[in-house]
């Protein structure tokens, strides 16, 4: 029997204003609709955004289902998730797959932080895989893992980088249940990773750059999480059934005892780590938070505040994870660095089924566009025919003397446009072409070691004037005699008064004539 718990939230979130660029995508769905979904022991949940606003849907599953985060009747949970989907089907498109973050109890994720000299690119990767093999609690070749940087201390030259192990067996069978409901994982991770998201973006009083202990108290267990500058870097895990052992139940003795043990253990951990101290402690808990705040205050002298989140209304502390699941459905695949539980093959399919989705959203948008496309043009067409039969129209009526004024002007300018034309090109066609006497110039003044300083070939007639420098008065009188001699100059003038000493040799002036 399945337990609904709750019809859909709408929650006002502050979310930063998407950019031009990411709209566009959006509208051409090339970004995909991803929501967040979390798999406990007692519940199933669904978060995601929809203009601006949260929606949370929910089945709760009775005992048996799951027990410790492992699957005891596969079945039954399909139905589940099914009913889950049916919930939130008024969202998503029909008859498709739903993506989703993929939120599962710490208990069947192992997480370790280790760390590394400042090093980047391939080297970073290479040593990441090295220390990855060195420190898996599980045969790596049965396990899926992730990594993340979480702290880089320049001052000390090192980098501190958070890891993720699961069987694959688990992930691959929670992945195959859930596609067989009609969801499809494009990421997995822990609810640590998830709660820590959620503190970090949407928690009152929460500062990224201080270091925090989180303390979560829930039907699970105690949780204690280390924080340092927004990123997770330790978990610690005590289940209920740990605590209580033989017992039917556990006393508020043995509780507070448990709560006061297990946080010591953080603590001394936390202290042999880092030097730095810690900057208070966030409680998150449905119940006895004063209690456990005065548990915590009097015996480790920790600031202690409640966590809250800057909604504008309160969540259950119930779907906090899931919350946190939905934060990383809402960034771009693009930009989404954190912990991927999911194998390569996995995330590889996300991609074919993107490219897929768009390839079909494209195939039945590009007929209407082109539809459109035509309507336009034909619309264009036969405004531009009636333009043109109405300015016809209203020429063969409105012809007056004003506009056969206008005419005969026009024709007037025109003749004389066409009489300039001519007598440019009668000019041009009686000047000589300056290329080829510059060339039988130059070709002259070379052959006698004659240098040009200066030609002014000039039209209308006028006489040419050539400048230049030579070694002896012998040279520039045979220069001379040559220009005379050749058929295409005339009136070659050597003025003795231009002939002046310069730098070892003359320099001289000699004017002459082109021949029509």
């Amino acid at each position: 029997m399945l337990y609904r718990i709750s019809n859909k939230i709408d929650i006002k979130i502050p979310i930063q204003v998407k950019n031009i660029s990411e709209k566009i995508l959006s509208f051409l769905q090339a970004r995909t609709k991803i929501g967040g979904l979390e798999i406990s022991d007692t519940a199933l949940r669904f978060a995601y955004f929809k203009d601006k606003a949260l929606h949370v849907a929910g089945i709760r599953l009775p005992p048996g289902i799951i027990e410790s985060g492992e699957v005891k009747n596969r079945e039954q949970l399909v139905e589940a998730l099914r009913s889950l989907r049916e919930q939130i089907s008024a969202d998503f498109h029909q008859g498709k797959l739903i993506n989703v973050v993929a939120t599962l109890s710490s208990t069947r994720i192992y997480i370790q932080a280790f760390t590394l000299p400042l090093i980047e690119g391939e080297n970073l990767e290479e040593a990441v895989r090295l220390n990855i093999k060195m420190i898996s609690p599980i045969e790596l070749s049965q396990a899926y893992s992730g990594w993340q940087p979480v702290d880089r201390n320049q001052s000390e030259s090192k980098l501190e980088i958070l890891t993720a192990f699961a069987n694959k067996t688990f992930v691959d069978r929670t992945s195959g249940l859930l596609k067989e409901a009609g969801f499809f994982p494009i990421a997995m991770e822990t609810g640590a990773l998830s709660l820590v998201r959620l503190l970090r973006e949407q928690g009152a009083g929460f500062e990224p750059d201080k270091f925090y202990l989180l303390a979560s108290i829930d039907n699970r267990g105690l949780q204690f999480l280390i924080i340092r500058r927004g990123q997770l870097h330790f978990e610690y895990f005590n289940s209920w059934k740990d605590i209580q052992g033989d017992t039917k139940q556990i006393s508020w003795q043995d509780f507070e005892a448990a709560v006061k043990r297990n946080l010591h253990q953080v603590l001394n951990f936390y202290g042999s780590q880092w030097p730095e101290p810690l900057t208070g402690a966030f409680l998150l808990t449905n119940s006895f938070a004063e209690e456990i705040s005065k548990i915590i205050k009097e015996n480790f002298s920790l600031a202690v505040r409640e966590l809250k989140l800057k909604l504008d209304q309160p969540v259950g502390r119930e779907l906090f994870e899931v919350v946190g699941g939905a934060l990383r459905a809402d960034i771009p695949r693009s930009k989404d660095r954190d912990i991927n539980l999911l194998g390569i093959t996995v995330q590889e399919e996300f991609r074919r089924l993107q490219i897929m989705d768009f390839l079909k959203f494209w195939e039945l948008l590009a007929p209407s566009l082109l539809g459109i496309l035509l309507a336009a043009l034909v619309i264009s067409y036969l405004s531009l025919v009636n333009l043109r039969n109405s300015l016809e129209s209203q020429s063969s009526f409105s012809m007056n003397e004003k506009r056969t004024e206008e005419i005969g002007s026009l024709k007037s300018q025109i003749d004389e446009f066409n009489r300039l034309v001519s007598f440019v090109s009668s000019t041009q066609g009686s000047l000589k072409p300056k290329t080829l006497l510059a060339d039988k110039i130059g070709s002259l003044m070379n052959s006698g070691g004659l240098t040009l300083d200066r030609l002014h070939l000039q039209a209308g007639g006028l006489p040419a004037v050539l400048s230049g420098g030579v070694k002896s008065r012998d040279i520039l009188l045979n220069f001379k005699n040559a220009l005379a001699a050749d058929p295409a100059f005339d009136s070659v003038n050597l003025p003795l008064s231009d002939i002046q000493p310069k730098n070892e040799g003359l320099s001289f002036i000699v004017n002459f004539a082109l021949k029509k």
